[in-house]
C-alpha cells in the first residue's frame, strides 16, 4: 500500500495533469490503442462512456486511497466484471503501463521518479485487487501479482 507521502504525491500530481489535461483518460485509450491494437474490439466503438467510467474509477481510488479496505470490494467486484468480458490478467499490466505513459507524457516536470514510483505503487494495488477478483480469490494476504 502506499505511504501518505505516496498518496498526496499522486492526489496532487492527478490534479495538477486533470487541471491542465481534462482529456486524460480519452489520451490514454489513444495511446492504448495504438500501443495494442488487439485490444480495440473490446470496446466501444464510441469511446466516450467508456473513458467517463474509467476516469470515474481513477477518481474514486485516488479519493480513497487513505481508506484502502473501502476499495478492495468494489475492486474486486470490477474485476470479477472484467474476467467476465474476457480481460486477461496480462490486459492489466499493459493498461498500466499505458495509463503511466499517458500521466508521465502529460505531467511534464512535475512527472518526478518519486511521483511514478507512487503512481506505480497505486496502480499495483488496484490492479493486483481487480485481478484477486477475477481469480475469485479474497483472501488479504494474496501475493501481489504485478509490482
Amino acid at each position: 500500500m502506499p505511504t501518505p507521502e505516496q498518496i498526496a504525491l499522486v492526489r496532487d500530481s492527478y490534479k495538477a495533469v486533470m487541471a491542465t489535461r481534462p482529456e486524460l483518460v480519452e489520451d490514454f485509450y489513444t495511446r492504448l490503442f495504438v500501443t495494442q491494437p488487439s485490444l480495440k474490439p473490446m470496446f466501444p466503438q464510441d469511446i466516450t462512456g467508456q473513458a467517463m467510467k474509467t476516469e470515474a474509477t481513477l477518481q474514486l481510488a485516488i479519493l480513497s486511497l487513505s481508506a484502502p479496505d473501502a476499495l478492495i470490494g468494489p475492486l474486486r467486484d470490477l474485476g470479477r466484471y472484467h474476467a467476465g468480458v474476457g480481460v486477461r490478467d496480462g490486459m492489466y499490466h499493459t493498461m498500466c503501463e499505458v495509463l503511466m505513459d499517458t500521466l508521465a507524457a502529460q505531467a511534464g516536470p512535475i512527472w518526478t521518479p518519486e511521483v511514478s514510483q507512487a503512481w506505480g505503487k497505486v496502480l499495483a494495488f488496484v490492479t493486483n485487487t481487480m485481478i484477486e477478483g477475477a481469480h475469485g480469490d479474497h483472501s488479504d494476504e494474496a501475493a501481489p501479482l504485478i509490482a
